[in-house]
């Protein structure tokens, strides 16, 4: 009871944006009375504190989603960690008291009582209000309630649904709905979202951390990709191509800058967590946590895998098993452009914010940084001399491990990396300890792939297919493809989805709708070359597109020593936690758990 009582009553204070008036007003956060919410100035106030329910964290400053990617094969978190327990299954081991899944119940069903108290507290206040701006801010909260209940629906299965606010014993004997009934509400409830939002003339997009039309039919969409309702999809997303409100920003690297947000080229970020610029917190710390140690001030903790590396197509559009121009001596060349834009490999050029107080002469503000962990040493750009010097110590080397001095949480420490670390979300205009790069939720990529996808599993494999993904592919450079059987179009829109979100929190939800994720995430936890004369083998590909080892497991990082082994059958979906069991002794657990 307790527990449920804090997520009916407990709402964020925190302001979602910055930089748009609507979202910098103070929330209300009290709970719903006889005579709250009763103008239209109480009622978009207490939409804020439904918004600001929103902002999903794991732990501190962290996107959740983005610690949620780390239990996947695309990344790895600190070992040991509660992520990277998840990502090793029975390895892990993966308890059902994990602190991931608790957080994420918590914050979401936070999100589904906040939503509900707002819906229902708008009562009072109907009759004061003119009805396209009531549609609209109740449309704002119905859009908001199904994103919570998206996502709880992804990580649980079949969960407790309220569209009230339920009392104490509603609570204690609540059980558990199929996730196909809550869908098919929260269809009704999207599209009615929709049509209050066309009523009131809403724009596409309202301010950036705010939803919309466009939003409610994308997650229309992605409601039914849950249940694979290829249909409705297909039928959703479309909708949205069709409304032509929405394009793809001419720069990927843009996308996660703070000044590329704000200017939102072409629209394409539709859903974004953002963060109060006129404040120091919240912050969002996704972006330190990916600096590797040999820059100054760095906190690395989360990195990506070589799985995630391999799944980018050479420059001529092959996967790199099949590719002539790739050469595996030198792995980060001929790629994908998408690859150097998200990750770091030995040999790219960094550029850190690392410090608030100049320190030369390597540190300007900016600090310069050749990555690499073949030797004791840093190449740090000089700003005094306007060339590389050879700076001793790097905690990342590979050589210190044997040594025993080696920093157990660097690019390929023996809990840290395998020799890769994120560039995504790192804007060099934003100090990386404050960032207030906004996390995003939902852009129009995901739509355009969301579409090809549903037609491609519907057998509906027409020019509309390829051009939704040609679109995506050619902001990178990457050659157009062209129709082919369902199984190669199936191969080709799965590794795309990898590459372009890669860290955006899309992959479990991904996997779990492939029937991959046991697959994907049960093999030895290795990485780049570990000695760069000795070249490791080209990993083989399965027709699901994952990737095998087998070949140059001892040629490989594997610091970490560790295998991922996630083949029991529950691990397809997170336990729900013991808490809750133990306060309602109608909720059962997941299989397994």
């Amino acid at each position: 009871m307790k527990k449920y009582i804090i997520i009916l009553l407990s709402l964020s204070a925190v302001a979602i944006s910055g930089c748009q008036k609507f979202l910098d007003r103070k929330p209300l956060d009290a709970s719903a009375s006889s005579t709250f919410l009763s103008n239209q100035s109480e009622m978009e106030q207490g939409l804020i504190g439904t918004y600001a329910a929103a902002m999903w964290v794991f732990p501190n400053n962290t996107p959740l989603l983005f610690a949620v990617e780390s239990s996947t094969d695309m990344a790895m978190k600190r070992g040991g960690n509660a992520e990277d327990q998840i990502a090793m299954g029975d390895a892990g081991p993966f308890l059902f008291n994990n602190s991931v899944p608790t957080t994420c119940w918590n914050q979401a069903y936070r999100l589904v009582q906040r939503a509900n108290q707002q819906i229902a507290g708008m009562e009072n206040g109907k009759a004061k209000v003119p009805v396209t701006t009531f549609n609209r801010i109740k449309a704002e909260a119905l859009v908001l309630r199904a994103w919570g209940y998206y996502h709880l629906m992804g990580w649980f299965g079949d969960i407790p649904y309220y569209r009230t606010m339920p009392g104490v014993d509603a609570l204690l004997s609540a059980k558990r709905t199929p996730t196909a009934t809550i869908v098919a509400d929260m269809y009704k409830d999207l599209d009615e979202a929709a049509a209050a939002f066309d009523a009131a003339g809403t724009s596409a997009v309202q301010a950036l951390g705010r939803v919309n039309k466009g939003v409610a039919l994308g997650l229309k969409a992605k409601m039914a990709m849950l249940i694979k309702d290829y249909t409705t999809a297909a039928a959703a997303s479309k909708a949205v191509i069709d409304g032509a409100n929405y394009g793809l920003n001419p720069s990927y690297r843009n996308l996660f800058s703070l000044a590329g947000q704000q200017g939102n080229a072409n629209r394409e970020i539709m859903f974004i967590q953002t963060y109060p610029l006129d404040v120091n917190e919240p912050q969002n710390w996704g972006p330190i946590l990916g600096v590797p140690r040999q820059v100054t001030n760095s906190q690395s903790s989360h990195f990506p895998s070589q799985q995630l590396v391999d799944q980018f197509e050479d420059q001529a559009g092959l996967r790199i098993d099949a590719s002539t121009i790739y050469d595996p001596a030198n792995p980060r060349v001929n790629r994908d452009r998408r690859l150097g834009w998200s990750i770091y490999m030995a040999g790219d050029t960094m550029v850190h914010f690392a410090s608030k107080t100049a320190a030369l002469p390597y540190n300007n503000l900016r600090e310069r940084t050749i990555f690499g962990f073949y030797t004791n040493t840093r190449r740090k750009f000089n700003w005094n001399t306007g060339v590389y010097d050879n700076v001793t110590t790097n905690n990342d080397w590979i050589g210190a491990q044997a040594a025993g001095i080696q920093w157990q949480v660097s690019a390929t420490g023996s809990i840290g990396g395998v020799g890769y670390v994120w560039n995504k979300y790192n804007d060099t205009t934003q100090y990386t300890f404050e960032s207030k790069v906004g996390f995003i939720l939902m852009r129009y990529a995901d739509i355009l792939q969301t579409y090809a996808e549903a037609k491609i599993e519907l057998n509906q494999i027409d020019a509309t297919v390829t051009a939704a993904i040609n679109q995506v592919r050619a902001r990178s450079g990457q050659p157009a493809v062209a129709a082919g059987s369902q199984s190669a179009m199936r191969t080709i829109i799965r590794r795309e989805r990898a590459v372009e979100f890669a860290g955006e929190g899309l992959r479990l939800f991904d996997l779990r709708r492939w029937d991959i994720y046991a697959k994907a995430n049960s093999m030895p936890v290795v990485g780049a070359a570990l000695n760069p004369a000795i070249v490791p083998a080209r990993p083989t590909f399965d027709a699901d597109n994952v990737p095998n080892y087998s070949a140059s497991l001892t040629t490989r990082i594997a610091f970490r020593n560790q295998t991922r082994v996630n083949s029991n059958v529950k691990y397809k979906l997170w336990p729900i936690p013991q808490s809750e069991i133990d306060n309602n002794p109608n909720l059962t657990q997941n299989l397994g758990w």
